[in-house]
């Protein structure tokens, strides 16, 4: 349990700093305008397509490198790998409260953070049953 707990507080932590690090490559591609208001939508509107897909792909690969690292740390459980998808995608829900996005942003993030967990259960052949504490996935 308590290694189930850890996976995922580790997974969220991997998410994070990847959404960063692939965030702030979008930023340095497409600098933010001086005179952004992120409060305004017609503001927001302006921004280039491509750097608004740049933080789609944040999201995508946030939830797909802390789902690989969470599944990784509980030996091969898929649960964890999920917790840290949908958790991604709360903080993102968080983001697009506070910044209005256009609509089909809203989707990418389902779909985004939706794939990405998906696909980091698939990489790790991530198993569903119960847990074993001491050992991992038969077969290994």
């Amino acid at each position: 349990m308590l290694k189930s707990v850890l996976s995922v507080v580790v997974g969220v932590i991997a998410a994070s700093i990847i959404i960063l690090a692939v965030e702030l490559i979008g930023h340095s591609i497409y600098p933010p305008r001086a005179e952004l208001d992120p409060t305004d939508p017609a503001s927001i509107a302006m921004i280039p397509l491509s750097a608004q897909i740049a933080v789609v792909i944040a999201w995508f690969s946030g939830a797909f490198g802390g789902g690989i690292v969470a599944s990784r740390i509980a030996n091969r459980w898929a649960p964890p790998a999920w917790v840290v998808a949908a958790t991604i995608l709360l903080l993102a829900g968080s983001t697009m409260l506070q910044i209005p996005h256009p609509a089909w942003m809203v989707i990418g993030a389902v779909a985004a953070t939706g794939l990405g967990g998906w696909l980091s259960v698939k990489l790790t052949k991530a198993y569903y049953g119960r847990p074993y504490p001491f050992a991992s996935k038969p077969g290994n």
